[in-house]
């Protein structure tokens, strides 16, 4: 957790929630998303944390694991997803620009449809992933408090992102 992000007038505060992917057995614990990254994506995201993640369930009722996150300004994420380019984040003068693969790009644009309608987002801006491994598209988004935008994964939950105060 970094209070410092807390506090820094020009980072974006959201709340990304992803599919909680952790099952356990009795004593026994498997966790699909940190065995697809390596990592907890809790290590992955610290820099960036300005509270502890937590878990609540989703629209579907699927459990969703909540990162609140502060995002200054030029600053943010990318993960390669092997095969299909990457999935992130930054902030560019407070607009939040989302990563997604080119694949899922009609889906995010069918959810941001009334935002770019109203100029409040743009995209997709087709450019080649950061790792290599294909093409990604960027949407360009202004936040506005409250704000919830998410990519429904049937049963598993979402990928979503909410904007803060």
């Amino acid at each position: 957790m970094n209070a410092a992000l807390a506090d820094a007038p020009d980072a974006l505060r959201v709340n990304l929630t992803v599919p909680t992917t952790q099952v356990r057995l009795g004593p026994l614990s498997f966790d699909g998303l940190q065995a697809f990254l390596g990592v907890p994506l809790a290590d992955v995201l610290s820099p960036l944390m300005r509270a502890p993640r937590h878990q609540r369930p989703g629209e579907a009722g699927a459990m969703l694991d909540v990162y609140p996150l502060a995002i200054p300004d030029g600053e943010g994420l990318s993960i390669p997803v092997k095969l299909v380019g990457d999935l992130g984040f930054r902030n560019y003068r407070g607009l939040l620009v989302l990563i997604v693969p080119a694949a899922v790009a009609e889906v995010v644009r069918q959810e941001l449809a009334e935002e770019i309608a109203t100029k409040e987002a743009a995209g997709p801006r087709f450019v080649e992933a950061l790792g290599g491994g294909g093409f990604v598209a960027e949407f360009a988004v202004r936040l506005r408090p409250g704000m919830r935008k998410a990519v429904p994964l049937g049963k598993w939950g979402e990928i979503g992102v909410e904007a803060g105060a």
